[in-house]
């Protein structure tokens, strides 16, 4: 009886065990099976991570060695960069050299108004603005405008008594002082402002490394001038000294807004300064990031077909990855 039980006990222990096994062997099968499915996601979801790695790291690539701008340009740059600060110049002539810039100034004019003015208050336009030579945004002495207005006339239609309009708000030397100080502490190293419009003045002046930081700064902290700046035409109106209600109808100096991946772009000229331009646009391809555009002491009439030759030359004698 004894080996009998002892028989029985087995045979239930050694079934125990096959039927325990069993269950554990399932479960290795469908864990293997679960690993394998996952392993099939996480491969495509590496394979994703990875790109998007690649995506987010992609430095643009010169392509065309053959392929060089036509330019005419006193200094210039053509300089990308990502959200994490980091650059590529990819052309540049002079970038270092001090050269009058026109009405480029009107960019850190615009940054000094929106740092420091709320731009929703309406204030009464003076004669002495009216009265500054060249581009005019035709204001009136005693027009009524809100600070918006006059930034909008100061950066699409270059207007030299919207941006002296602007100044006078604090002050002219005040204001003029901010931008200088402005400019030392985002690294313009060889940049002056004299005045907030950028008619010639011997201590006004730039360079194209420069002005490619004050495009790269006003691009990430100042989206309300880029706003401005990539609209082909503004209605701003503002009232003369008897009320009655006047419009401006501003149309953007700018005429490459409508090329594929620009955001928008600042022109200016002086006899002394010559034609001067930024245009500042999203990478293309995937590359993340933003291409600033700076021209300086360009001929008559050359800031268009010179920038769009730039323009074209980043586009096609670089790789920007797929687009």
């Amino acid at each position: 009886m004894i080996n009998k039980k002892k028989y029985i006990i087995l045979v239930v222990i050694l079934f125990c065990g096959l039927f325990i096994f069993s269950l554990f062997f399932k479960r290795d099968i469908k864990q293997e099976s679960n690993k394998s499915d996952s392993s099939k996601l996480v491969s495509g979801g590496g394979e994703i991570n990875n790109i998007e790695q690649k995506y987010c790291n992609f430095f643009p690539k010169r392509r065309r060695l053959d392929y060089k701008p036509e330019l005419n340009e006193k200094g210039a740059i053509a300089v990308f960069f990502d959200e994490r600060g980091q650059k590529k110049v990819l052309y540049q002539k002079n970038k270092e050299k001090k050269l009058p810039i026109a009405s480029l100034t009107k960019l850190m004019t615009a940054v000094i108004a929106v740092e420091n003015y709320d731009l929703q208050k309406t204030v009464k336009v003076s004669k002495k603005a009216v009265a500054t030579l060249e581009e005019t945004g035709k204001l009136r002495p005693g027009e009524r405008i809100t600070i918006g207005g006059l930034l909008d006339l100061a950066l699409l239609v270059s207007s030299n008594d919207a941006a002296a309009a602007l100044a006078e708000q604090m002050g002219e030397e005040k204001f003029v002082k901010l931008m200088n100080k402005k400019a030392e502490e985002i690294g313009m190293k060889n940049t002056k402002f004299a005045n907030p419009h950028g008619l010639d003045n011997k201590n006004n002046y730039s360079t194209a490394e420069d002005l490619a930081f004050l495009t790269q700064y006003s691009l990430i902290y100042y989206p309300r001038i880029w706003e401005t700046l990539s609209k082909k035409q503004k209605i701003i109106r503002s009232e003369d000294h008897l009320g009655s209600s006047i419009e401006h109808c501003a149309n953007n100096t700018n005429k490459l807004l409508a090329k594929d991946y620009v955001l928008g772009g600042k022109t200016g000229y002086t006899d002394k300064a010559g034609d001067a331009m930024i245009l500042a646009m999203e990478a293309p391809g995937i590359a993340e990031g933003k291409v600033a555009l700076v021209l300086l002491g360009l001929g008559v009439a050359e800031r268009i077909p010179r920038t769009e030759n730039l323009y074209d030359w980043v586009m096609w004698g670089w790789d920007w990855g797929h687009f």
